[in-house]
């Protein structure tokens, strides 16, 4: 099964090829929705094509809301609406077909990353395909072909070809120190939790080159990779972390959970085989929990103990030394990063996606050890035709939902709205160009708002005191709230239109059954 000798390897790497141009196709014909976090991204991509500065979020100013305000978005990386600007602007396309082309051409560089760095860590073209295409029937490679995560997907496609130079560096001559410069800011670009693996992939270089020799050659080797790493972060860090707030910031008091340790150590078979988007989040739910609290802790505790196990087995087994360095590298970074940073209750979630690419990192070991007898080829096998098998599925339904959702001038799918309410607020919006203000609660439908200004309100971050404190004075034309029917009937709604003290008298209108529409003018 895992011999090279017949070179199955090209017909692996073949059929991949083709499957993923087919789901790019797709992609390009009927473009997917979005996750919040890119959905920020794209307000402030929508700021820039306005007139406003790099990376500023220009949004009407409660001291005076006829003016405006800027604001650096610092807490996410600006890759994620930078790379689909480009081919929107390179390709006179709709954001919506510019992120298509994005996860696309982000799938086929990162399929194409992993496979080469598989086989530099040594191991056969045979088994890197198997395990590139494994990767590829996870739910992690497939759920961007339904909602943009942003980030997530910029940093699949750098990941494999920056460790790849990581191990291709024999020597620390002026080009190594150049590409681990740019490595850092290119990987910072793509996604800002990339800097702990920025500091793994340093950690490698360093004991790849310095093992065998001297205290000295350590120190030098040490002090030489330090030079560009430190360039890179002095860079990183006054160019962009120190303009505003990152989700390291916000910490609260120290809290040891059974979670808070337990769930790093799980993340090589939590995050690889996309246990933790089997059961819609162990620990963080988008939607309602599948399975309960204690159970969930039991799972992350089976996982973390798998790992380990796991982790020993690849150490004493597996004859590749490189890739012994740099699993092991990894592992120990990501649970003493993010143990850290759950210790202090930072805002990070407890998703599998942020551990993704030392879930990836494991897959070929487990495959090598999965080929050693007859039984484990087996289960191996009806392993990986169920995860096929479910993607495919997944794949279909979702495809055909954000095919007959809504979309608007953006061209993205807007699955949380209705045709009527849609079509509304982008008939408004064309109406009254530059002489309106639309109030929405979610980044998604700014992105279909092109003649006037936005202003969204993160109201499920906000709790009562937020909530009265919110003022906004003067007149800037109509107002227009979006406000979905549980506000309405809460008294949400209400306290937001009070809180514009220039307009005193709002219509209200049942756009649909899920949809209300305020609107003020002056």
């Amino acid at each position: 099964m895992f011999s090279e000798k017949d070179k199955q390897h090209r017909s692996i790497l073949i059929a991949l090829g083709c499957i993923t141009i087919v789901l790019g196709i797709l992609l390009f014909l009927s473009p997917p929705s979005i996750f919040p976090d890119p959905g920020w991204g794209f307000e402030v991509m929508r700021s820039m094509q306005r007139g406003g500065g790099f990376n500023n979020l220009i949004s009407p100013d409660p001291a005076n809301i006829a003016h405006d305000k800027s604001s650096f978005l610092s807490w996410w990386s600006p890759g994620q609406y930078l790379v689909p600007y480009f081919f929107q602007t390179v390709l006179q396309v709709n954001t919506g077909k510019a992120v298509a082309v994005t996860i696309f051409l982000c799938s086929i560089l990162g399929l194409a990353g992993y496979y080469q760095l598989f086989k530099k860590l040594g191991f056969t073209p045979g088994l890197s395909a198997i395990s590139v295409a494994f990767i590829a029937s996870q739910n992690y490679f497939i759920l961007p072909y339904m909602f943009y995560p942003g980030g997530e997907v910029l940093l699949f496609a750098f990941m494999g070809w920056y460790l790849y130079g990581c191990f291709g560096i024999s020597k620390l001559n002026w080009q190594a120190l150049l590409f681990l410069f740019a490595a850092g800011v290119t990987g910072f670009v793509c996604k800002s939790s990339y800097l702990w693996m920025y500091a793994a992939g340093l950690a490698c270089v360093w004991i790849n080159l310095s093992r065998g020799k001297k205290l000295q050659a350590w120190l030098l080797n040490g002090i030489t990779i330090g030079i560009p790493a430190v360039v890179a972060l002095a860079v990183i860090y006054r160019g962009y972390l120190s303009q505003g707030a990152n989700p390291s910031d916000a910490t609260g008091n120290w809290l040891i959970k059974a979670e808070t340790f337990t769930y790093p150590l799980a993340s090589p078979l939590l995050s690889g085989l996309s246990v933790d988007e089997m059961f819609n989040g162990l620990i963080y739910h988008s939607e309602a929990p599948l399975i309960s609290y204690g159970l969930s802790i039991a799972v992350i505790i089976a996982l973390a103990a798998g790992s380990l196990l796991l982790l020993r087995a690849i150490l004493r087994k597996l004859p590749n030394e490189e890739y012994k360095l740099v699993f092991a590298v990894f592992y120990a970074a990501a649970t003493v990063f993010f143990s850290y940073l759950y210790l202090k209750q930072a805002s990070v979630s407890y998703e599998g996606r942020h551990f993704r690419i030392l879930g990836m990192l494991a897959i070929p070991g487990l495959v090598y050890l999965l080929q050693k007898t007859r039984i484990t080829r087996i289960a191996f096998m009806v392993a990986w035709l169920a995860y096929f098998g479910w993607e495919s599925l997944y794949f279909g339904y979702g495809y055909t939902v954000n095919h007959k959702v809504p979309h608007g001038p953006s061209g993205l799918a807007q699955q949380a709205y209705d045709q009527q309410t849609l079509d509304t607020m982008v008939s408004l919006d064309a109406q009254h160009p530059n002489n309106a203000v639309f109030v929405i609660n979610s980044p998604d439908i700014g992105a279909e708002i092109i003649h006037n200004r936005v202003l969204t309100l993160d109201i499920d971050d906000m709790d009562t005191d937020d909530l009265a404190e919110l003022h906004y004075a003067g007149k800037a034309g109509t107002i227009y709230m979006l406000m979905p029917q549980v506000y309405v009937k809460n008294g949400i709604a209400a306290k937001i239109a009070k809180s514009f003290t220039g307009y005193h008298q709002f219509g209200i209108k049942q756009l649909s059954k899920d949809f209300y529409l305020y609107s003020a003018s002056n």
